[in-house]
């Protein structure tokens, strides 16, 4: 579509083509790639340039011209200046063609995966409510009230919450009841950068963490006693004072939380990490474990699962019959994947905590009929690529939370002889662009 100003103009009106990764809108004005938040394909609208780059700019949305008609009016009042949703704008059935066609563009771009199909993403049961953890700085403004807050896209300037439509309706009284505690405490509020809430579906209880630069015992149980007061199924209140080694450490109560899952009952410490969309979570983990059983006739299936936190995947395999080796670095979480394992009455498991790339530094090849992993936002490393490739196991299940470095890794698995069989996304997180996909890889022999 021509536009209505010059190159040299700093006010353009543009057609967008297209949503890239992280949910900006790109357009062309001339040569120049523009990329526009809040935006959907199809839609002329009139941006102000910002930013200049050899080959691109940033444009800032100032009039929707002509809207899409999957436009929607966003409910969140905050929305576009907090950085946590960047799709609201959206109605459901588009932002599942959006990520799907954002996965599909970044395999290819990334990971040259261009004939690799990309069916329409799994949808979350809940499109809103349904995050069970949340993390939250906590802001005390000169002159005004103490309050929890998200931070702005890009920056750490906060934005204060009263609620956020994507926590479940029980993290949301959390947050009301923490922003008044907040506001009686402005002492307290004056020590506290940080608080993660963790809700469990199955129980309805509730954990805290909190964060503070400086604390002293007495503070922290003052505080503790605070929050309890007048809030009802606080199962465990944790303070971390300072980083790093040095850092001390104070339990109110029990900070451990209790899930189901595929017939399993899953214990997740404060130090854990579990899915903050625990029902989509379900639907995954059958996937997972349906996926890893095809193939494998009735001879037991020798398991490696890398990251293997909770054992939230591996253990339901493990009570099949397979033999499952969890490893993972994280101590906690290896601890309580023991533990899983041992109220859940499943054997044949065997724990290892180390990393990854230590641990597949010692692996020899054929020794696994399958690897399951769930690696960081930031995929694989050099070192955990190279031992997998030498593990040769005959199937890989990749796990992935970011669509960028998956596509990297996908690329260079090909590279060394495997093909992706299939692949599936979930829409892990709607209104958000993130992306969950699992896929499946098989040597190419």
């Amino acid at each position: 579509m021509p536009t209505q100003a010059t190159p040299t103009e700093k006010t353009l009106l543009v057609q967008i083509e297209k949503l890239v990764q992280g949910g900006k809108g790109l357009a062309h004005e001339g040569a120049m790639a523009v990329f526009v938040q809040g935006v959907l394909p199809g839609e002329d609208v009139r941006v102000e340039l910002g930013r200049v780059r050899k080959g691109y700019a940033e444009g800032r949305l100032l009039d929707i011209v002509k809207p899409s008609p999957d436009r929607t009016p966003p409910p969140c009042p905050v929305y576009g200046r907090c950085g946590g949703c960047q799709l609201q704008h959206a109605n459901a059935a588009a932002q599942l063609e959006l990520k799907r066609a954002i996965l599909q563009e970044t395999l290819a771009r990334v990971g040259g995966l261009t004939d690799v199909a990309v069916p329409p993403l799994a949808a979350s049961p809940e499109a809103y409510g349904y995050r069970s953890r949340a993390r939250l700085a906590v802001a005390a403004p000169s002159g005004g009230t103490p309050s929890l807050a998200y931070f702005e896209e890009g920056s750490h300037r906060p934005v204060l919450i009263a609620q956020c439509p994507l926590l479940a309706p029980r993290l949301n009284e959390a947050v009301a009841h923490l922003n008044q505690s907040l506001a009686g405490s402005r002492a307290m509020a004056a020590l506290l950068q940080e608080v993660r809430l963790g809700l469990s579906v199955t129980t309805g209880e509730i954990v805290l963490q909190y964060q503070a630069e400086r604390c002293a015992r007495a503070q922290a149980e003052a505080w503790f006693e605070r929050v309890r007061t007048g809030f009802a199924g606080v199962k465990g209140q944790v303070m971390i004072a300072g980083r790093g080694a040095s850092h001390r450490r104070w339990t109110d109560g029990d900070a451990t939380l209790t899930e189901d899952v595929g017939g399993l009952r899953l214990r997740c410490s404060d130090r854990s990490f579990v899915q903050a969309n625990w029902k989509l979570n379900a639907v995954l983990g059958g996937a997972v474990a349906a996926w890893a059983r095809e193939g494998r006739g009735d001879a037991p299936l020798r398991v490696l699962e890398l990251y293997a936190g909770i054992g939230n995947f591996g253990l339901v395999l493990a009570r099949e019959g397979a033999l499952v080796t969890f490893v993972e670095g994280n101590a906690a979480a290896l601890a309580d994947a023991r533990y899983n394992a041992r109220v859940n009455h499943v054997g044949r498991c065997r724990f290892r905590s180390e990393s990854a790339e230590a641990f597949l530094a010692g692996g020899e090849p054929g020794e696994y009929d399958l690897v399951l992993m769930d690696p960081p936002r930031t995929g694989l490393s050099k070192e955990a690529l190279a031992g997998l490739v030498h593990l040769n196991p005959g199937r890989i299940l990749y796990l992935s939370c970011d669509p960028p470095t998956l596509a990297r890794d996908l690329r260079a698995l090909q590279e060394a002889g495997y093909r992706v069989t299939r692949l599936q996304g979930y829409d892990m997180f709607p209104q958000t662009t993130h992306i969950e996909t699992l896929v499946e890889l098989t040597r190419g022999d």
